[in-house]
């Protein structure tokens, strides 16, 4: 089937328009750089960031059972509207009470994790059983490959110009064409990246209306609260199912820990690049530099993922990804951003490893709440991850002085952590998986 004709299908469309705005945030390229700007420390950022891996933790899988019981659709539509009330609330939110700008970004990062919940898994299951329904599920890593290139020239597009909308030197000469003050500083400039996010959410909103799915009618004398029941029975149950098919427990397993580590460094990445030397001018040439790799590599990522046995793969992406963190651990100045690309490219193949397998081994009923434990599982990582991160960088800068922890060197020191951290587990998974395998097997070289 050709691009033309699989964009002819109107879930898959929309699923790539919902995917490609829902991400679309221009402020990324400056994220930690807008929360400072708001008034914020880093140490209440850090805790914003686990409130938000909680709630996500907390709603993630009853959305999906949710989603598989009252309807798909209706909880991507949900978390649109979520995610568009949760970027207006800092929009406007005035910046000269410090109690009342945490608050509401307090409630923001609820809001934005419940938006991630609920939209996680939902809009995938919606898309994929309209493939399924037509007979044709086998082009579904087509369809992630197709999303990764559109959401990564989307990307290129949002990160040049979110990096652009908070350099003050650039935006003077915008201010001026419009006959308006020059800004001095970023805090003149840091709510025009929201409000360019705030636009792009209304699209998400759209392409959530526009999909479709088949009216879930409530069965005769079953009310909403028997439903609510009925979900809540649905998650307990996909519970115990991934727990007793190992298939499926160790792609997530498996998943959440490459997930959760690499997230956790990528969202610290804009320091790793002023620790090695890279100026600050060139990050969003950087950001714009990763989405057209993932374009470029998007086909070998797909081909690698599917030709390659699980257990092969699963151990040459393991291999490659410990070499990776130990190589960032080195702090090289400048040639530092080369692993970093690589562990884009490895985590851009293990999502679509890990979709396709995971979706084809779950059936049509409890799609969405299986894959809400696949974000379940990479949250519970991600803020546990977090936590221990914050700890342990506590500790190694203590060992420095005040001019070196202004050169970042106590964090570079702290990068070995990622090393450490991820090769554990990575072998502790690894051994479970050899006993279990041994007892009957659980993937087979198919």
């Amino acid at each position: 089937m050709t691009l033309r004709e699989i964009l002819k299908i109107d879930n898959i469309r929309y699923f790539l328009m919902f995917r490609s705005s829902y991400f679309a945030r221009f402020y990324y390229p400056v994220f930690t750089l807008l929360y400072l700007d708001y008034g914020l420390t880093l140490s209440q950022f850090a805790m914003l960031n686990v409130i938000w891996a909680a709630t996500i933790v907390v709603a993630e899988v009853p959305s999906g059972a949710f989603a598989d019981t009252l309807g798909r659709k209706k909880l991507v539509i949900l978390s649109s509207i979520v995610m568009f009330v949760e970027i207006g609330m800092i929009a406007v939110v005035p910046t000269d009470d410090p109690n009342l700008i945490f608050f509401v970004f307090l409630i923001n990062r609820i809001l934005s994790g419940l938006a991630m919940a609920l939209a996680s898994g939902a809009d995938e299951a919606l898309a994929y059983d309209t493939l399924k329904e037509r007979g044709e599920e086998e082009l579904w890593p087509r369809v992630l490959q197709i999303q990764l290139r559109v959401t990564s020239s989307v990307g290129i597009f949002v990160t040049l110009v979110g990096a652009a909308m908070y350099d003050v030197n650039f935006m003077a000469g915008i201010f001026h064409t419009l006959g308006l003050s020059a800004p001095e500083s970023t805090k003149d400039l840091m709510r025009i990246p929201v409000y360019a996010t705030l636009f792009v959410a209304m699209i998400a909103i759209y392409s959530a209306m526009s999909m479709k799915e088949k009216k879930k009618a409530l069965p005769d004398n079953q009310t909403t609260l028997a439903t609510t029941i009925e979900s809540l029975k649905l998650t307990t149950n996909t519970a115990k199912w991934v727990l007793a098919t190992p298939y499926v427990l160790f792609i997530l397993l498996y998943y959440s820990l490459f997930e959760h580590t690499s997230r956790m460094f990528l969202t610290m990445n804009s320091q790793y690049y002023l620790a090695i030397n890279i100026p600050i001018l060139y990050f969003g040439f950087i950001g714009a530099g990763i989405s057209l790799l993932k374009i470029i590599l998007a086909g070998q990522s797909r081909r690698l993922a599917e030709s390659m046995a699980p257990k092969t793969f699963i151990a040459v992406m393991g291999i490659a990804t410990i070499a990776t963190y130990y190589w960032i651990s080195l702090g090289w100045s400048i040639y530092g951003v080369i692993p970093a690309l690589l562990l884009i490219f490895i985590i851009m193949t293990m999502n679509i490893f890990i979709s396709y397998h995971l979706n084809k081994k779950t059936k049509s009923h409890n799609r969405a709440t299986v894959l809400s434990f696949k974000g379940l599982l990479f949250n519970l990582g991600y803020g546990s991850i977090g936590i221990l991160y914050a700890y342990y960088y506590k500790l190694v800068s203590q060992n420095y002085t005040t001019q070196e922890i202004e050169q970042n060197i106590d964090f570079l020191a702290s990068l070995s952590s990622f090393f450490y951290y991820f090769t554990l587990l990575f072998i502790s998974i690894s051994a479970l998986f050899y006993f279990k395998n041994r007892k009957a097997v659980v993937w087979d070289d198919t």
